[in-house]
């Protein structure tokens, strides 16, 4: 081991010369030597070169080189070492405001939190992503997006998940990343499948499948490869089988199935079979069907797979209902259901109760209320991870009803189960869709209110360009030229001796007072010209500010208010609201003065207020005009409380009460 530290000491020496040259890279990590050693002779490479670089600068060398000591770290299995090499790049990278390297440190410090704690992984991808979008890196923001989605979908929250991934897709569009685009499109598909959307879910399949061959024609890893393929067409067959198509998912199934399959991947081979097996069931060839099964379930109990188990189980179960054989079906789903049980698989229990209640009409009530319990058991679960993701930005109080509405009927439906089994996959499905439908639409409230800001920080940005073009004129124009003068003249009478000589040497000096009184002008200017972050109150202002008239608005934002924290649905609906309310004071108020209020009431709910001192109108006489009606349509969408007060020459009031 001496002889080891020693051998890396003298690499770190010549890599640190190296670098005084620009040709630095640590390079052992990626040797020969270093690919060849086992995992413990890895990891006490790995230590000591941890320790080592404790020595070296902070520069980026050494930073790009911890990066490597933390990815590798993570590839053994050493996640809490490699949390600690992530933290100690977030601290170099933090001391020299390197900001990407503070985004990318958080990123590796999530993948460290990603099996263990989710909800820290989450946390710290949420504040990689946020740096990523300060930076502008579209690439890098789309894979926090997937981590995020990634997170979700593992703990049930399937509609957020696709969501997530949705819009990494939308940053993907240009990039080269393919293996990222292949897995969004996969992951996606995944959730589809989840929520039961077969069409969709072939959809994405489809076109993660169109990727596949660009994927595997840029990797050298013969495994990964195979990994790819299998894994695509296997989620392809069963989509083809829950729609029914036995016969398109027998041909997907069998186009994968090779005499390498069994000879080098063995567990991949016993899922293939496994569920080839089965298509063959139902497409009337029961014998070869049923060897395929038994020969895939002896592969997994061999490979000690038992999630795979399960599933192999359960596909006998199936079959053996098909071929009315009761009592082996009520043995392999009894097993099923076992196994699942120990795994904590809800999906797996729920799927094998339902069945078991159907084929056992002995235990039926049991079985019925066993589901019932793990059903009710699963929404809580899913209602408490919601709540441990409150952070994402799509978490509103329009999706918090959205989610209690289909809460209650999910509950009815499960409590109708006995009478109606059938009932309850026809009501989710009808929820789900129409909690689907409330998220698009906070997406597409999302990207309306990101154009918006775009839109006036390039505004903002073409002002401060303008500024800094007239400082820059007054600095030469004036400022150069009369320190130009002053230094001509004090130069001239510095020869001098005489008392007129002496007396206008003091009055340019006097005059070099004067100058400095400028550039202490110029710099205060400057000064106040810098704008550290453009956020959705300075894009209020701008709305207000743009309102063309002879009235004197007036905007007044609480400071306390979060605005990150507010999601965008909420915040283009302010927007628009205040737009329309501004846009009729100035058409036929008639005022002089107009004040527009954001306040924060409390930790949960906001109060828009737009006063105006014009000429009003009579409520009980007045139709309400478009403009009023568009305010009312928009409050009604997020569930805020809308009221409208006037009375001729008393001018207008309008409030507006969100919950947040």
């Amino acid at each position: 081991m001496n002889k080891l530290v020693v051998f890396l000491f003298l690499i770190l020496l010549v890599t640190i010369s190296c670098s005084r040259n620009k040709n630095y890279d640590f390079l052992f990590i990626q040797s020969q030597k270093y690919i060849q050693f086992n995992s413990d002779q890895k990891r006490k490479c790995l230590d000591s070169l941890e320790l080592i670089s404790k020595s070296l600068p902070n520069d980026i060398i050494t930073r790009h080189f911890l990066f490597d000591l933390a990815a590798e770290y993570y590839f053994l299995n050493q996640l809490q070492k490699s949390f600690k090499v992530s933290k100690r790049v977030f601290q170099l990278s933090s001391d020299v405001k390197d900001s990407l390297g503070i985004a990318k440190s958080l990123y590796y410090m999530g993948d460290c939190y990603e099996i263990t704690q989710k909800d820290s992984a989450y946390f710290y991808y949420q504040k990689a992503e946020k740096l990523y979008r300060w930076l502008g890196n579209k690439e890098r923001i789309g894979r926090m997006l997937f981590n995020k989605g990634y997170l979700l979908f593992y703990d049930g929250n399937y509609l957020e998940s696709e969501i997530l991934v949705s819009k990494a897709l939308q940053l993907l569009k240009k990039s080269d990343d393919i293996k990222l685009k292949f897995t969004c499109y996969n992951l996606i598909g995944t959730n589809f499948e989840k929520l039961e959307e077969f069409r969709e879910s072939l959809k994405y399949y489809l076109l993660a499948k169109e990727l596949l061959n660009d994927l595997t024609e840029h990797n050298n890893d013969f495994d990964q490869k195979n990994s790819y393929k299998i894994t695509l067409s296997v989620n392809i067959a069963n989509i083809y089988e829950k729609r029914l198509q036995y016969s398109k998912a027998e041909k997907e199934l069998e186009s994968i199935l090779t005499t390498d399959l069994k000879e080098k991947w063995p567990k991949d081979y016993s899922t293939v079979i496994g569920n080839l097996g089965y298509v063959k069931t139902k497409l009337g060839n029961l014998k070869d069907g049923e060897a395929l099964m038994k020969e895939a379930l002896v592969l997994s109990r061999k490979s000690g797979i038992k999630s795979s188990i399960v599933y192999k189980l359960h596909n006998l179960g199936k079959y053996y209902i098909d071929t009315k054989d009761t009592l082996q079906a009520i043995l392999y789903l009894k097993e099923s259901l076992q196994l699942a049980e120990k795994l904590k698989s809800t999906d797996d229990v729920k799927i094998n109760l339902q069945l078991l209640s159907t084929i056992d009409k002995t235990n039926t009530s049991y079985y019925d209320k066993r589901y019932i319990t793990v059903s009710d058991s699963l929404t809580k679960v899913q209602r408490k991870n919601r709540n441990k993701y409150a952070r994402i930005e799509y978490e509103t109080s329009v999706v918090e009803d959205a989610n209690k509405e289909l809460s209650s009927r999910n509950l009815y439906l499960i409590v109708g189960v006995v009478v109606l089994a059938g009932a309850l996959g026809i009501r989710y499905v009808l929820g789900q869709r129409k909690e689907l439908a409330y998220r698009k639409q906070l997406q597409a409230a999302e990207l309306e209110l990101f154009d918006l800001m775009r839109s006036s920080q390039i505004a903002l940005n073409r002002a401060k360009e303008e500024e800094q073009n007239r400082i820059s004129r007054e600095l030469h124009d004036n400022v150069m030229n009369k320190i130009y003068g002053a230094r001509l003249q004090l130069g001239m009478y510095n020869t001098m001796t005489s008392l007129e000589a002496e007396e206008k040497r003091s009055k340019q000096i006097d005059n070099l007072q004067l100058i400095e009184q400028d550039i202490r002008s110029i710099a205060h200017d400057l000064y106040s010209d810098m704008v550290s972050h453009f956020d959705f109150s300075e894009l209020l202002a701008s709305c207000v500010q743009q309102a063309n008239a002879t009235t004197e608005f007036h905007l007044d934002c609480d400071e306390r208010i979060d605005w990150e924290s507010i999601s965008g649905l909420v915040k283009i609906t302010i927007y628009r609201i205040v737009q329309e309310a501004l846009s009729n004071v100035a058409k036929y108020a008639d005022a002089s003065q107009c004040f527009v209020t954001i306040t924060q009431l409390d930790a949960t709910s906001l109060r828009l207020t737009v006063i105006d001192n014009g000429k009003g109108f009579d409520m009980s006489q007045t139709t309400k005009g478009i403009g009023l009606k568009n305010m009312s349509t928009r409050a009604r969408a997020v569930k805020a409380e809308l009221n409208i007060y006037s009375l001729p020459e008393q001018g207008t009031t309008i409030q507006c009460r969100f919950e947040v």
